[in-house]
């Protein structure tokens, strides 16, 4: 008896010296994914529409978007940001294997070749918006006969480039027809009929009707089954729950066509040469938060936290650093003289930006430090993404890259946005004019 039971016991023990197959062995059967995998990097592709993303003083918020962010931060995986303009074509770019996650507000049906996650969003589709003012007819002083002709249903509108949920294909008394507009958030109530998700139409502060029952997904490669679990998990599993309850109950600002801002600074972070307001925006962000008055411990001043010894001379002369146009001209000036600083030193262009980040943080000196450690350690000196930043520690190691994620995020956002806006309003514009038909045009008063 005692033979069996310590055999047993040898059993137990190297089963847990053996463990259980490693994920490279799962990942046989989900090979799309496998270098994915093994690189931690996931390329997440966001429509950026209502609920999804916004940018609020700085702050990447929304509800897709977050929830992510805290899985990246919480799972190891890094997250590429991609932006579509369309829900069409984040599904394009997942299909083509130029990302790996569709995001946005996507309906299960229309997914060709790819499959959905559980429900990201649950919510109630409703009808909501101004029905068109019937086109006016000049009295003739006759009475006309009625017309016998029924008169044709209202047209109800959706986002361009969008896979119509299922309920709606069924719904035949419904005229139903695609807008301009590519985004739930370009949807103007005021001249037509839309339908929208009852948690976006709060954004307006209307309610509308009820039609039908609705979800929304995220799309990804069937083969890629790991990820899938993964994700299934963070958006119904019993760990998040909390997080989505709160993410749910943020509210939605109203889209406006100021949107595009990412701070109330923009116009004064425009106009630099060499320097984009998307990198600026991201520098005055983590430097300050867009507070113009704050003054850190070490004595730093304003929106870009100056040292007033460092505003003096870059600025040959005292200076406001609490004025937001005096701060930034001056901020723009020490970035400058870094840029120069390392362009002495051998640091090629395509390389420059990052040192010059993680020396506005820190100083040149650490920098220096960083850089022959990373020669002694055989890394390349004159680069700073898997070389430099190896060795660099403290805040600056990882300075470069927070505010590089940031401009990224800023810049594929707006860009996003923009591209949208335009189809929508140069749509708009078509359709004006096909309707005015070949006499139709603009008239040209002379005065």
């Amino acid at each position: 008896m005692f033979k069996h039971w310590r055999w047993l016991l040898i059993l137990v023990a190297v089963s847990f010296l053996v463990g259980s197959p490693n994920p490279s062995m799962d990942l046989d059967r989900t090979a799309t994914w496998n270098d994915v995998w093994s690189a931690g990097t996931i390329r997440v592709v966001v429509v950026p529409d209502l609920g999804v993303m916004h940018l609020e003083g700085g702050r990447v918020l929304g509800y897709d978007v977050q929830l992510l962010e805290w899985w990246g931060r919480h799972s190891g995986h890094s997250i590429e940001w991609q932006y579509a303009a369309s829900v069409h074509e984040a599904l394009e770019a997942v299909r083509l294997g130029t990302a790996d996650v569709a995001v946005g507000p996507i309906p299960q049906e229309g997914l060709v070749e790819l499959t959905a996650t559980k429900a990201v969003r649950r919510f109630t589709w409703k009808l909501a918006g101004s029905i068109p003012e019937p086109k006016s007819v000049k009295k003739t002083g006759r009475k006309s006969k009625k017309s016998k002709k029924k008169r044709e249903p209202e047209t109800i509108q959706i986002p361009g480039e969008y896979p119509k949920p299922l309920w709606l294909l069924e719904a035949e008394q419904l005229n139903v027809a695609p807008a301009s507009a590519s985004m739930f958030r370009f949807a103007n109530l005021d001249s037509a009929q839309w339908i929208l998700p009852d948690y976006m139409l709060r954004s307006w502060g209307k309610k509308g009707i009820d039609l039908a029952k609705g979800s929304f997904h995220w799309a990804l490669r069937p083969s890629d089954s790991l990820l899938l679990k993964e994700l299934n998990q963070l958006v119904q599993g019993s760990k998040t729950r909390s997080l989505r309850g709160a993410l749910a109950r943020k509210p939605i600002p109203k889209p406006s066509d100021r949107d595009s801002l990412i701070s109330s600074y923009d116009a004064l972070l425009v106009g630099h040469d060499g320097w984009n307001r998307f990198t600026l925006n991201a520098l005055v962000f983590a430097e300050s938060r867009f507070n113009s008055s704050i003054v850190s411990p070490a004595g730093a001043v304003g929106l870009m936290q100056l040292m007033p010894a460092t505003a003096t001379r870059m600025n040959r002369g005292p200076v406001d650093l609490f004025n937001p146009r005096s701060n930034i001209k001056v901020g723009i000036r020490y970035l400058r003289y870094l840029d120069l600083f390392w362009a002495d030193r051998g640091v090629p262009d395509d390389q420059r930006l990052s040192f010059v980040m993680a020396s506005y943080n820190t100083g040149p000196g650490p920098v220096l430090d960083a850089r022959k450690r990373a020669k002694a350690k055989g890394y390349d000196p004159s680069r700073w993404f898997g070389h430099v930043d190896q060795v660099a520690k403290g805040p600056g190691g990882h300075y470069a890259s927070k505010t590089r994620g940031m401009a990224q995020q800023y810049q594929g956002y707006v860009q996003s946005w923009r591209r949208a806006r335009q189809r929508s309003i140069a749509a708009a514009l078509e359709a004006q004019m096909s309707a005015q038909g070949p006499k139709g045009g603009l008239k040209i008063e002379s005065k």
